[in-house]
């Protein structure tokens, strides 16, 4: 009876794979020493089979790969023609003057998603598994026009994008996939666990009639995207847990309602891929939703992205390991020794009017910190990374990469021992924050690529964890105030840490390159207070214009201090949003206050200000409240998600 199921499966999995292998073949245009395209299924399956039995990812047993799924990775901008520089975005606003606010981006022309978007008529907010349509004018008659439920069958709707006809929600859901097992236990009728993977979606709604017009799903994992003008780009990861379903597959509504195997012969791999990975890199293009999709899938992971207007880099971190021979004087019984060291790996792909071709893979040591420490500009591409391969002594680095990710210039060393804590590329300089127990601000100039330079350095206490242009010469740094201490160590040695004392702002003035310095600066809070700024920009809404600064923020009393000089953890006073008068001129001061505070902390935080004309909009899960930006005095309030 086995084997007669045997020759079944045999058959069916036969025949699937005959249809694949006869299917058309893709020429790669940029086909590189880099990257090698498949050229069969079952060149597909002896590569990922050497590749777990080479690095012990697990055994395949009657089709079914066991193994721990550890590069499983799902983490957390005016148009310019192609060939000019790509400017980091000094606000959040477009080319054209709006009278409303947009989402704080990195890029000049590169969109990022968010959970709020708004055309200056509508907010949209992504809440508690619901889209809210919003109607925002008149500020004193607000009302919820439309909700759409996202968190339903397994699907989740994650961040959106906002155009003139469309909202686009991109989320993650699930699909049963086929194997051995499940197929067998059809066969004898026995009830069984129906396996699945995670897919990345993107949805498309008519903005006027909220009609469902397109949806595209992929397998992986969601990593991240960006919008360029009419065309989506996104990336997914999909982990190969089960050699019986080794190939991705793609659902797009304009050419089919029913998942389709993306074939072998359109999956490339990178010569030194060291992952069970698929990385996906696919585009829609709003202007043509009746087009398909544009898919590349290659074996690799990726883990933060940067854009361009005209290229997109993946990043993945990876263990190089190397063999370090051991002095004959010293008696081992080995010859020599494996030594690991974290690099990053990048992936250059060009990308026009929804069109994906890769274009080159380089490395750098060390790990990046997020999508900041990451830039293009007049053709190079610029990095800073944190070496801890030896955690005593870790070292910080900047560099700087020609337009095939060849690396032609470096600083290293920066701050022994310390780490990156952010960094601001801004035209041809860099403004890299490091920290241990102080501050180090240093200026560093990058105008010849195969020598860049620090020209300044600031040490003060603290650390700024965001940076944000103001203007060519002055430099926003949103982190935290901290206190110095010393203390003795379990060999009685003399040591210094730091505490955290609250929330810092500042403006450091940047004129003289070679001698940064603070011109104004403001301690916001006690030990424990906290700002999701600091680990989300889009949560920033700044208008230098006008002259706000505006952040969510959980507020604790003043520091107080232990007897040994180690500072409390104070109480929480306030929760909700600071906004701030900001300018060179004037200096920092507080403007006003918002709170959402309904007697329940965590769901009154509020998560998104904006503004439209002279209101100021502040969303959190359970209300949306809007004040006068001039005196602060609130003027309305819905509540949401009853």
């Amino acid at each position: 009876m086995l084997n007669i199921i045997s020759g079944i499966l045999a058959v069916i999995m036969g025949i699937e794979s005959a249809i694949l292998r006869i299917l058309p073949e893709k020429e790669l245009k940029n086909q590189n020493d880099d990257l090698v395209q498949i050229k069969s299924e079952k060149q597909l399956e002896e590569l990922l089979s050497k590749y777990m039995k080479d690095n012990n990812r697990g055994y395949v047993t009657g089709g079914i790969f066991f193994g721990t799924a550890v590069d499983d990775v799902a983490i957390n901008e005016s148009v310019i023609m192609k060939g000019d520089s790509a400017e980091s975005a000094p606000t959040s606003g477009a080319e054209t003057l709006k009278d409303y606010s947009e989402t704080n981006v990195q890029v000049k022309g590169v969109d990022e998603s968010d959970i709020v978007k708004t055309n200056g008529e509508y907010i949209y907010y992504l809440t508690q598994g619901k889209l809210q349509v919003i109607k925002a004018s008149p500020a004193d008659n607000m009302k919820i026009v439309k909700t759409i439920k996202i968190n339903e069958d397994y699907w989740y709707g994650n961040e959106l994008y906002l155009d003139e006809e469309y909202i686009i929600v991109v989320g993650t859901t699930q699909r049963e996939i086929s194997t051995i097992q499940q197929i067998t236990d059809t066969i004898f009728n026995k009830s069984y666990y129906k396996p699945t993977e995670s897919v990345s979606t993107i949805k498309v709604y008519d903005v006027n009639t909220y009609e469902l017009v397109r949806e595209f799903c992929i397998s992986g994992n969601y990593v991240s995207s960006r919008k360029i003008g009419d065309d989506i780009y996104m990336i997914s990861n999909k982990y190969i847990y089960d050699m019986a379903e080794i190939l991705p597959a793609c659902l797009d509504t304009a050419v089919d309602d029913e998942y389709v195997k993306i074939p072998a012969n359109e999956i490339c791999y990178f010569k030194d891929f060291k992952t069970c990975n698929y990385m996906i890199v696919s585009s829609v293009s709003l202007d043509k939703l009746d087009e398909e999709a544009n898919v590349q899938t290659f074996l690799g992971a990726g883990s933060e992205i940067y854009a361009s207007t005209t290229a997109l880099y993946v990043t993945r971190g990876e263990y190089e390991h190397d063999m370090i021979a051991i002095p004959k004087k010293i008696s081992l019984p080995i010859d020599e020794v494996s030594t690991s060291r974290y690099s990053t790996k990048i992936h250059k792909f060009e990308i026009d009017d929804g069109k994906i071709e890769y274009a080159a893979t380089g490395s750098v040591p060390g790990s990046l910190l997020n999508q900041f420490s990451m830039d293009e500009y007049n053709g190079y591409f610029r990095i800073t990374t944190t070496d801890n391969t030896d955690w005593e002594n870790s070292t910080n680095n900047l560099y700087m990469l020609d337009e095939n990710l060849d690396m032609i210039g470096k600083i290293e060393g920066l701050a022994k021992g310390e780490r990156i804590y952010s960094t601001r590329f801004m035209g041809d300089k860099c403004y890299v924050v490091t920290y241990k127990t102080v501050d180090p601000l240093f200026v560093i100039d990058l105008s010849n690529p195969r020598a860049p330079e620090v020209l300044g350095e600031l040490k003060i206490p603290g650390y700024s964890d965001y940076l944000h242009p103001l203007g060519e010469n002055y430099l926003i740094g949103f982190g935290k105030d901290s206190v110095e201490k010393s203390y003795l160590d379990w060999n009685g040695e003399m040591q210094v840490t730091a505490y955290d004392t609250g929330l810092k702002l500042a403006i450091f003035d940047i004129t003289d390159f070679s001698n940064p310095k603070v011109l104004h600066s403001i301690k916001i809070g006690g030990r424990g207070s906290w700002s999701e700024l600091s680990t989300n920009h889009k949560s920033l809404l700044f208008d230098e214009e006008m002259g706000i600064f505006a952040f969510p923020a959980s507020i604790c009393e003043e520091t107080k201090f232990y007897k040994d000089g180690t500072p409390m953890y104070g109480e929480v006073e306030f929760t909700g949003a600071l906004i701030f008068d900001l300018s060179v001129e004037e200096g920092i001061e507080l403007r006003g206050k918002v709170s959402h505070d309904n007697g329940n902390k965590y769901i009154s935080s509020i998560e998104r200000i904006l503004y439209i004309g002279d209101i100021l909009y502040t969303l959190s899960p359970e209300m949306v409240k809007a004040s006068n930006l001039l005196n602060m005095v609130e003027i309305s309030k819905i509540n949401i998600n009853k």
